[in-house]
């Protein structure tokens, strides 16, 4: 069975061979990997190219001009191109362990009912050998995904999980719009077409720390928490059709409670009035929104529209947008 193993990259030359090096020394050997470059101006080309001309299982694509520059888009286009039954997208930061490969494909021939197996990682700086933290989430073998996802610690690193490709081809995958969540997003959308899956409690791969990314520059990017704020507004329309969702009115006021921080602190990344206008022109309507979906919400309407224009006309007001009530998120030691 062939394994697709997709890999965007860009400006990564100086740490994709030892990404690649881990690919090798796969215990499963049936796999093909394809790096689909995004428009990288370093020697990432070249470091690719000595892979190819070893070993055919290799390929390189780059991003074409015409599509939509960052990670999602070329994750989009690996798959396009994966002829594998099975797919797993990997960073190329990433370390793969040995077996990898080898460990989530058994547990999903075994199991020809499952979806995916996701596996557990781990944390490094500059020797994955010297792993530094666990990543486990506190729920792995959920019956509840979507208010495990959103609120009790069920999550998954987009390296973790080896797809069916049956699964994948009839979805929409990543977003390419989104700079920022958009791993959320997907395994959100994904999950709420009841997936079935298995969860190995075992640190397959290692997660590279210490690299310049959108996620470190998150919180000082309007255009990424504006990622944030879209990715939320979908599931917060998700939630409001899902009629028979259990405890759907718990989560809604989560979502409530995370968009109203984030309407503010997309305000306070603006510079002057006008920009914050042009927010108000555009995502007020959300804020207002959510609170009319809600009977439950719906209290809070004079405090969220005076809140609006306060914010608005004099950059302040965080108490009006901060709902600490409907934070439902486990806390955990």
């Amino acid at each position: 069975m062939l394994v697709s193993v997709i890999i965007p990259t860009k400006n990564r030359g100086h740490i994709i061979k030892e990404t690649l090096d881990s690919i090798l020394c796969q215990s499963y050997v049936n796999w093909e990997c394809i790096i689909v470059d995004d428009r990288s101006s370093d020697n990432t080309v070249s470091v690719v190219s000595d892979y190819m001309k070893t070993d055919a299982r290799f390929q390189f694509f780059a991003r074409p001009k015409y599509k939509i520059k960052g990670a999602n888009s070329c994750r989009n286009i690996g798959f396009e191109k994966a002829k594998g039954e099975f797919i797993n997208w990997f960073d190329s930061d990433d370390i793969m362990h040995p077996d990898f490969l080898k460990l989530k494909l058994e547990a999903l021939v075994n199991n020809p009912s499952l979806d995916f197996c996701a596996c557990v990682s781990s944390t490094f700086k500059t020797d994955y050998k010297l792993s530094e933290a666990i990543n486990r989430p506190f729920v792995m073998d959920s019956i509840n995904y979507v208010e495990d996802y959103l609120i009790n610690g069920l999550y998954f690193y987009t390296p973790s999980p080896l797809w069916s490709y049956e699964f994948l081809k009839d979805k929409v995958l990543f977003d390419e719009t989104l700079h920022r969540s958009q791993e959320s997003d997907f395994h959100f959308r994904m999950l709420t077409h009841q997936p079935k899956y298995t969860y190995l409690n075992r640190v397959l791969f290692y997660i590279r720390t210490g690299i310049i990314s959108i996620s470190n520059e998150a919180p000082n990017s309007i255009i990424a928490q504006k990622s944030i704020f879209k990715y939320f507004d979908n599931v917060f329309n998700y939630l409001k059709n899902a009629q028979e969702l259990k405890n759907r009115q718990k989560l809604l006021a989560y979502v409530f409670y995370r968009q109203a921080t984030n309407y503010y602190n997309i305000n306070q990344l603006c510079k002057g009035f006008g920009e914050r206008f042009n927010i108000f022109k555009s995502h007020a309507k959300y804020i207002k929104g959510y609170v009319s979906a809600s009977d439950k919400l719906n209290k809070h309407i004079v405090k969220i529209y005076f809140g609006l224009f306060v914010l608005l006309f004099f950059n302040k007001g965080y108490k009006y947008f901060y709902f600490p009530q409907y934070d439902y998120t486990k806390k955990y030691d």
